[in-house]
């Protein structure tokens, strides 16, 4: 007679295929272009692509770098359980409090911009929707976590599935973009007039919309958000089906789409309508969407509804992501045993999602003051924080465990070179090391000039840190039995 799983077993169950790899990483990082564009727009002035681009290389290299650790590894807890193989615990812990922050402010981040959209696409047929406006708009954005949280109890292959849907939609919308958007602007000329005003703005520090080089600076840092969320591919590495074989073809799309997205659509803002998309924060895509030639007035409605499901898949990637790195923090003893519980029925690490469920709806509670121009810079910026350090330390581990675990076998990165330590041959990757420096400097500039997410991150790692070294003394302290 077969036994019924326990509630506490410790295994995931593998639902998800190459199409749900590839929607979960780009659902997450695909939908930050809808939000952030008219931001960069702004402090980048002609130079946002650029800004996009440099941002870009952050992002390739750490999306490699999960790609190769987490076939080699193929566990959830991603950059946590890397750190943790490769430098002890206690990083092990900082890697992963610091991915719990990027998915937790994630799920308030999203949920937010899901409900800008949905104010725009409702505003045809019901104008001046007051579920839309403030306060109301956070109560809205905590029910529609509300509504993800039951998705994801059930299990992620529902949840999986919703992101596999929606992402197929947001592909056809973004190739409408290019299709009507990129002849217009080489056939107008103003593809070549940007190309040709850049050394003149170089030249003068005047980058149009009142950016200049303080605030293009500025710009590099918050550009990263439009990249955050490769990780969450190899989150779901334990239930990934034939792990080895599908997460790098996964990660090498997600990369490729994601970065001519980004790239891409800052051209089309720069060129169409700049002052137009920086002046819209809450639903630039839109707004961009209706300097179309042909299509404008009706595509902007219908981009409208696919900013709000696409920042609507990105929310629940948010809370995939939270729920199984909490869940692997717990089960490796860097957090309390009672995280790593699964559902009998389910299969689902159901307290994880329960409690991160519930900070991000504090958070939602407590952001409905600021208003659009203050709240998403302060996000994005504790957004980037936490992520940028467990980049960091996903980069460092790709090299460590080259040295330190050489026999595990796995897809490996491209551009290695042969080093010998101890009469021993070793293949070290050169990636990182340009992952390293990038995320290193980016993240020194997003703590220079953001006091707001730089007294956030700093209080949330103190407070984690503080934390994980009671429970760590506490642990020792009590019996074997206890």
């Amino acid at each position: 007679m077969s036994q019924a799983p326990e509630e506490n077993s410790h295994e995931l169950k593998r639902e998800v295929g190459t199409w749900g790899s590839f929607s979960m990483g780009y659902a997450d990082v695909g939908a930050d272009i809808y939000l952030i564009l008219g931001v960069i727009i702004l402090f980048a002035g002609v130079l946002s692509p650029l800004a996009f681009a440099i941002a870009a290389v952050v992002y390739v290299s750490t999306g490699l770098c999960y790609a190769e650790l987490a076939t080699r590894y193929p566990v959830a807890g991603g950059g946590q359980y890397f750190s943790l193989k490769a430098f002890g615990p206690l990083h092990g812990f900082i890697a992963g409090w610091g991915l719990m922050l990027s998915y937790t402010v994630d799920i308030a981040l999203f949920a937010l911009a899901t409900v800008g959209y949905l104010q725009v696409a409702a505003a045809p047929a019901f104008t001046g929707l007051i579920l839309t406006q403030a306060p109301y708009y956070a109560e809205v954005a905590i029910a529609l976590v509300l509504l993800l949280l039951v998705l994801n109890l059930i299990g992620i292959r529902y949840s999986s599935k919703l992101n596999e849907f929606i992402v197929a939609i947001d592909l056809v919308t973004v190739a409408l973009f290019l299709v009507f958007g990129l002849p217009s602007i080489i056939t107008s000329g103003a593809l070549a007039a940007w190309v040709s005003g850049i050394p003149a703005a170089l030249e003068s520090g005047n980058y149009g919309l009142n950016a200049n080089p303080s605030t293009f600076v500025l710009a590099l840092s918050l550009a990263t958000v439009s990249y955050i969320g490769i990780e969450s591919i190899s989150q779901a590495a334990e239930e990934t089906k034939a792990p080895a074989r599908v997460i790098p073809r996964a990660t090498k799309a997600a990369i490729f789409a994601v970065v001519a997205v980004a790239v891409t659509f800052s051209i089309l803002a720069v060129t169409l309508a700049p002052a137009a998309v920086a002046g819209d924060p809450s639903s630039p895509a839109y707004t961009l969407a209706k300097y179309m030639p042909v299509i404008g007035p009706f595509f902007a409605i219908w981009v409208a509804i696919m900013g709000t499901l696409v920042n609507y898949v990105s929310t629940n990637t948010g809370i995939i992501g939270v729920s199984r790195v909490t869940f692997s923090m717990s089960r490796l003893g860097l957090l309390p045993k009672s995280f790593n519980r699964i559902s009998a029925r389910f299969r689902t690490p159901y307290l994880t999602l329960l409690v991160f469920v519930a900070v991000a709806s504090l958070l939602l509670a407590l952001g409905v003051e600021l208003s659009t121009f203050e709240i998403i810079p302060l996000i994005a910026s504790v957004y980037n924080f936490g992520a940028l350090i467990a980049y960091f330390y996903v980069n460092a581990a790709a090299i460590v465990l080259r040295f330190k675990d050489p026999s595990s076998e796995g897809w490996k990165m491209p551009l290695n070179v042969t080093v010998h330590r101890g009469g021993r041959p070793y293949q070290v990757p050169i990636i990182p090391f340009i992952g390293l420096a990038f995320t290193a400097v980016i993240w020194s500039i997003l703590v220079l000039n953001n006091p707001g997410g730089r007294v956030a991150g700093a209080v949330w790692f103190a407070i984690g840190i503080a934390g994980y070294l009671i429970y760590q003394k506490w642990k020792r302290g009590r019996t074997p039995d206890a």
